[in-house]
């Protein structure tokens, strides 16, 4: 009989080397009785006897597509109406405070462009590529309502001051597997947001267009949600270089708030699928 799933949760790693597992907190007040070793997973699949799943990706959008395809291909797992759930932190624009959390409702390849050297008159040295474009990817817009509302019961751990306080919030995901950080860089990412009609972006990470396209692949996609908190911005704040700005941004200090924040609303959407 294959493990029959009502939520299938998934953070990107459990063991990078001295950063906090995005899979850990799960563990901590659920007894995950099961563990199934598949092909094409690079760490085991937990459940739970209530229809709970839990298994990394691996980090970008390879090993996330990979994952992603295994599992629904695999005969040992039946994912039927499961809701999935990509959970863990991503970066954001300044303007919104560490330990925000975004329910993404639109979802944006930033590898899917074309680009050019910089021509020193100012333009974007980016463009919309013409032969693999594929758009914005559409979250169904049913399932982000009923996680909003979800997540409107959900105390944030965050600052003390109400300024920065952290928020929930609902908009576009730019997922790319470039690393990147800068002001430049940022007016580009703003750039390909508006010319695909989905601006401004949120958060940045590395993983779900990979998850997000495997699930389409299989006919999954209209019950798959992205839920990120905010670790750290994504360009330098002050005078210094974006260099010298992402290696002093507090990333590990945020980190904890902007996964606990994330797997909190993620926790409340998830529980909502389980008996």
């Amino acid at each position: 009989m294959p493990i029959a799933l009502r939520a299938l949760v998934l953070p990107a790693f459990d063991d990078l080397e001295g950063v906090p597992s995005e899979a850990e907190p799960w563990r901590h007040d659920r007894e995950f009785e099961g563990a199934i070793d598949l092909p094409g997973l690079s760490a085991p699949l937990q459940y739970t006897d209530d229809g709970l799943g839990l298994v990394p990706t691996g980090i970008g959008k390879t090993a996330a597509a990979t994952t992603t395809a295994s599992l629904c291909a695999s005969e040992a797992v039946d994912l039927g109406e499961a809701l999935v759930c990509s959970v863990g932190v991503a970066g954001g624009p300044p303007e919104l405070p560490a330990g925000s959390v975004v329910l993404a409702d639109r979802l944006l390849d930033w590898d899917d462009k074309c680009r050019f050297d910089p021509d020193g008159d100012g333009s974007v040295p980016i463009a919309v590529d013409p032969y693999t474009d594929r758009g914005a990817f559409e979250f169904d817009p049913e399932l982000v309502s009923r996680a909003e509302s979800l997540a409107e019961g959900v105390t944030l751990r965050g600052a003390e001051s109400a300024d920065a306080a952290p928020k929930v919030l609902t908009g576009t995901n730019l997922c790319g597997d470039e690393l990147w950080h800068g002001r430049r860089l940022a007016e580009e990412a703003s750039w390909l947001a508006a010319e695909h009609g989905c601006e401004p972006y949120l958060v940045t990470e590395m993983e779900d267009v990979g998850t997000a396209s495997a699930l389409a692949r299989f006919g999954h996609a209209d019950r798959y949600l992205s839920v990120r908190g905010v670790s750290n911005h994504d360009r330098q704040s002050g005078g210094e270089s974006a260099r010298e700005s992402f290696f002093t941004s507090g990333f590990e200090a945020g980190f904890e708030t902007g996964l606990e924040n994330a797997v909190a609303v993620a926790r409340a959407i998830v529980d909502d699928q389980l008996p």
